[in-house]
Order: C-alpha cells, then structure tokens, then sequence
C-alpha cells in the first residue's frame, strides 16, 4: 500500500463515519451497547463534524508531493489516530460490547500504517510515493 491510498481510507471512513454520526449518534452506538442522552448525541454530532472536517483536509492533501510535508502529515495522522485507539480501547473497557473491538483495531491499523510511513520517510527513504 501506499501513501496516498492511505490517506484516501482515512478521508473515506473519517467522512462516512462523519455523516453517520451527525445523522445518527444513538442509533449507531446503541448497536455498541451504549446509550446517550440528547447532550451525548450532541456532542457526538460534533465529533463527526470534526471527522468530516479532517476526512476532506486528509482527502486535499493527496496530491502533495513534498516528502517533508509528507512525514509531518504521517506523523500527525498517526497521532491521531493512536490516541483515539486508546481512547476506544478505553471505552472497551468501560463496558461496551464485542463490536467496540473493531474500532479499536481500525484506529490501531491507521495508526500503524502511518506511524509506519512517518519512520520510513524520517530515515530519509522516500516510501510515501502517491502513484
């Protein structure tokens, strides 16, 4: 895989995942074994506002090239994505069900895969190559 085909899962599932949780925040977590009130579902809707805002920034830096700015964008989107790995990891713990696991792996794998492209790029290989 490579950096641009990353960056395009990410845009897409941050969008999707966006849409779906300014539409529908009980629904969706009610299928994890969590339930919110009218202020939960809110701030959940402004959490996927925030998830479309950094899908359609991740989807705009696609066709940059400069490998600088290539390992800075690795190195945040990887950050992110680690620290909401623990945060699901988290709420797993806290009592949501067996479904809560496949956010965890998914924030985990996007976090890896940049985390991994981040390393690769700051010991001067140039494996984030966008064709």
């Amino acid at each position: 895989m490579n950096f641009k085909t990353l960056l395009t899962i990410n845009a897409v599932l941050a969008v999707v995942s966006g849409i779906i949780f300014i539409l529908i925040p009980g629904q969706i977590l009610a299928s994890y074994g969590i339930r919110l009130s009218l202020m939960g579902e809110v701030i959940y809707q402004f959490w996927g506002a925030t998830l479309i805002g950094l899908g359609l920034l991740t989807w705009s830096v696609r066709p940059l090239e400069a490998p600088e700015f290539k390992k800075r964008i690795a190195l945040y989107l990887s950050a992110i994505n680690g620290l909401s790995c623990l945060l699901a990891l988290r709420g797993q713990t806290a009592g949501a069900n067996a479904l809560g696991w496949s956010t965890v792996v998914v924030y985990m794998l996007m976090a890896a895969g940049f985390g991994y492209f981040y390393i690769k790029t700051a010991k001067g290989k140039v494996l984030c190559k966008t064709e």
